[in-house]
């Protein structure tokens, strides 16, 4: 029998994370990390195991987003590890809380050519997160990990990494010598002053045409109710980047859904706002990047963000706030005293615009023999109870969701891709979403590119008993490639672009999901509907056709007829010298 352990690195990892209110980790064993897991499971701490490394720290990442909490994920060493990195860019990116764990050989086999030894996990996470480690003394791990946490939830959140030799993690620890540093304890987030706080109401209330964005900043609960309490006070509608769906109602009538709608608004009345202001919103790709089609170049912006450098990062701003978004609004409604302006009209113009009927609409169900993309997503949309938390993993296929998100009335959004475009993290998402929140229906939409990336976590979704509804847009190709080529080479397009018919669902049942094809649209909502009732993991392989462009893939690409520009895709265009 083996003999009872005295405490070792991985229980004092364990508790410390207990000790911060971690219920659940995510990861792929490894035996280094055995010490690890023995303390979880001792800790009460759920594991989800997944099958691939990049998955699991997408989950870690997908509840994080979901809760606005700590997520935590574990990778075994070197191999395992070089898996998630992919995952750790991700949530850098984007600006997403985690802890990656991770092992490695003994401290005492550095350079010598031991088994998973041969790489710098240090070097390799130091420009993807915004802290590593490696730990070299078990009494040492209370402190650091500790350190770990706030690090990640600190300022603007991101991703940290602790490595954990495997010695440290089974070595025993002095219990009076271990080291708690800081505790458990998280400092209060930074606040706005009085005079900056009065400011910006002055220019709010006084702004004819005032809009918000709201980004990243505003995840969470509470920064959600914060938002929906200082909208309806002040009669602002408010308008969201991928990272912030779900901070408004869905059926709010002062949610106003994507930001790329302001575009659209500016065409369509002639006027845009005259105000915005950006919480938590990092200017960039999601907000027009350097052009002023949906932040004006007119239009006076009030910028709040945890981090002073994003402030005026590359274009100018009227007032500048370094504080916590959620912490701003509550001063704006304690301080507010007066009455705002009557702009329930231009309210109305504003959020109506995502609900405008989409030309689409007219156009024929099936072309060539497959569902029209936009009828079918919008029929599955639909089907969908209000509240669902929908997970969008795909390229042109994520446009195709967008026209229709609203009839879905989510309760949240997480969108595709985020900063770094990555394709194939919606397994990732959905699993840490539903475990985050498991009264709630999660449907994971993917174009079949993407799913083809990690399509064997269906069996962790059936193995743990998520009732995940996957529905594979399945266009057999990647449509935003075979597109942009199509807009910029014409006849030349389909180079590597093109995929197979694939039978998704059966290779569903095959992981232990069930699976359905569909092919015809009136069969598309009792599809989604028995999926839901069955309370089981599904995949939905809905053909749909590869021959319908969605005319944002031209736009993003850049095209032109211009005999003297040159045209970048998915960048700004430059002149022909």
């Amino acid at each position: 029998m083996p003999r009872p352990r005295s405490t070792d690195g991985g229980e004092l990892v364990a508790r410390t994370l207990k000790q911060f209110g971690v219920e659940v980790a995510f990861g792929l064993h490894g035996g280094h990390l055995d010490s690890l897991l023995v303390g979880f499971h001792r800790n009460h701490i759920r594991l989800i195991d997944t099958r691939h490394e990049a998955v699991a720290v997408n989950a870690a990442d997908g509840y994080a987003r979901s809760t606005g909490r700590l997520g935590v994920a574990f990778a075994t060493a070197a191999s395992g590890y070089s898996n998630a990195i992919a995952g750790l860019a991700t949530a850098y990116a984007d600006r997403s809380p985690l802890l990656l764990l991770t092992s490695s050989p003994p401290l005492r086999d550095a350079e010598q050519n031991a088994l998973q030894g041969s790489i710098d996990q240090i070097a390799m996470a130091n420009p993807l997160s915004k802290w590593a480690h490696r730990v070299t003394v078990v009494e040492e791990i209370p402190s650091l990990v500790s350190f770990a946490i706030r690090k990640a939830l600190a300022g603007a959140p991101g991703p940290v990494v602790l490595d954990l030799p495997i010695d440290v993690l089974f070595g025993p620890a002095d219990e009076a010598r271990i080291d708690h540093g800081g505790g458990a304890r998280m400092p209060a987030p930074p606040s706005p002053s009085p005079a900056a706080v009065r400011e910006a109401l002055g220019l709010l209330r006084n702004a004819e045409r005032p809009v918000i964005i709201a980004g990243g900043g505003v995840r969470g609960r509470a920064a959600s109710e914060l938002l929906v309490a200082f909208a309806e006070r002040s009669g602002i509608p408010v308008f969201n980047q991928q990272t912030s769906f779900g901070a408004m109602p869905a059926d709010h009538p002062l949610n106003g859904f994507a930001a790329g709608h302001l575009a659209v608004l500016q065409m369509v009345h002639g006027k845009g706002p005259d105000l915005v202001l950006l919480l938590g919103a990092r200017r960039g790709m999601f907000l027009g990047a350097r052009g002023g089609a949906i932040v004006p170049d007119s239009a006076k912006v009030v910028q709040v963000d945890i981090d002073a450098s994003e402030i005026g990062r590359f274009r100018p701003f009227d007032l500048g706030i370094t504080a916590d978004s959620a912490e701003t609004l509550r001063a704006f409604l304690d301080t507010d005293t007066e009455r705002w302006p009557e702009r329930s009209a231009w309210a109305n113009a504003a959020v109506m615009i995502h609900r405008r009927e989409r030309s689409f609409a007219n156009e024929p169900t099936v072309v060539n023999g497959r569902l029209h993309p936009f009828h079918a997503i919008r029929e599955t949309l639909r089907a969908l109870q209000p509240g669902a938390t929908l997970i969008v993993d795909g390229g042109e296929m994520g446009s195709w969701v967008g026209e229709s998100a609203h009839e879905a009335r989510p309760k949240r959004i997480i969108g595709h891709g985020g900063y770094l475009g990555f394709l194939g993290i919606g397994f990732g998402i959905a699993i840490g979403a539903q475990v985050a929140d498991p009264g709630s229906r999660v449907i994971l939409l993917m174009g079949d590119g993407a799913f083809g990336l990690h399509l064997q976590e269906l069996e962790t979704m059936a193995r743990h008993g998520l009732p995940i509804v996957t529905v594979v847009v399945n266009n057999a190709c990647w449509g935003m490639s075979i597109h942009g080529q199509e807009a910029v080479y014409g006849n030349e397009a389909g180079i590597v672009s093109r995929l197979a018919d694939s039978d998704y669902d059966i290779a569903a049942r095959g992981l232990g999901a069930a699976g359905e094809r569909v092919s015809r649209i009136e069969d598309v909502g009792p599809a989604i509907r028995r999926a839901l009732a069955s309370g089981k993991a599904t995949c939905i392989n809905l053909t749909v056709s590869g021959e319908v462009t969605h005319p944002i893939t031209p736009t993003m690409v850049g095209y032109t007829d211009d005999p003297n520009t040159i045209v970048i895709p998915y960048y700004d265009n430059v002149p022909r010298r």
